[in-house]
């Protein structure tokens, strides 16, 4: 199964910290952002990783040129229109995810290898979303995208929604009926993953996979999240 990893986005809330470089390049642990996130996709089996970059993508390459990746099999997308709807970015990758599923990651969502896992392992046909239901232990939950679940199957997402049990970790198992939402979703000038994803849902067509009691995972979205991160690492 191959990987799509979205770094096209400029990070305006940590931009002072990268000085003009991709957030997803901030150090962590004894790497980054970005290079834990791919050694944990390539432990959970990810064979293959499409990487999409976008506001100074060049700094990407350079760091994926530096010999730390060899042997990973990593290509690079560009968006040029990285400063719209991050949605973009994932339809971008249509043509090299050959029509089977794909794992879809944010470029700032640390998870555990073993949740990895089980999203990739999943007997479900359906789209699927890694969820968090220990929404009381979420760092920064107001900043969170929120879900409401019956059973597993999604039936709400957002960031305002009043009533929620769950939370977005920020990894997909998508198929190729996201990109045909996404279409639709672009049709009518909406252009965020979620717009795909309100689309799928209201098809019953979006399920959650549980992230378990022992697991943790994290949001590198402001500096107060950064912060928490690098504390994390000492524990």
């Amino acid at each position: 199964m191959k990987a799509v990893i979205i770094a096209a986005g400029k990070g305006n809330r940590l931009w002072e910290k990268t000085d003009k470089r991709p957030k997803t390049l901030l150090p962590y642990d004894n790497g980054t952002i970005l290079s834990r996130i791919i050694t944990n996709l390539s432990e959970a089996g990810i064979k293959e990783i499409i990487l999409v970059i976008g506001y100074n993508g060049h700094h990407i390459e350079n760091y994926l040129s530096s010999g730390e990746f060899d042997g990973y099999n990593i290509s690079c997308i560009t968006n040029n229109e990285w400063d719209r709807g991050n949605g973009l970015s994932v339809h971008l990758t249509r043509d090299k995810t050959d029509g089977e599923p794909f794992i879809l990651s944010m470029a700032d969502h640390i998870v555990p290898v073993s949740a990895l896992k089980r999203i990739i392992d999943s007997p479900e046909t359906a789209n699927l979303l890694l969820v968090d239901p220990k929404v009381d232990v979420v760092f920064d939950i107001d900043d969170a995208t929120k879900m409401k679940l019956e059973n597993d199957k999604i039936i709400d997402i957002g960031k305002e929604i009043a009533e929620y049990d769950h939370i977005d970790c920020g990894v997909f198992r998508l198929t190729e009926r996201f990109y045909r939402a996404m279409e639709r979703a672009l049709e009518k000038g909406e252009e965020s993953i979620s717009a795909a994803v309100n689309q799928l849902i209201a098809g019953d067509d979006m399920k959650g996979v549980f992230l378990e009691s022992h697991e943790s995972w994290i949001d590198i979205d402001t500096p107060e999240a950064y912060r928490h991160a690098l504390e994390k690492l000492k524990t």
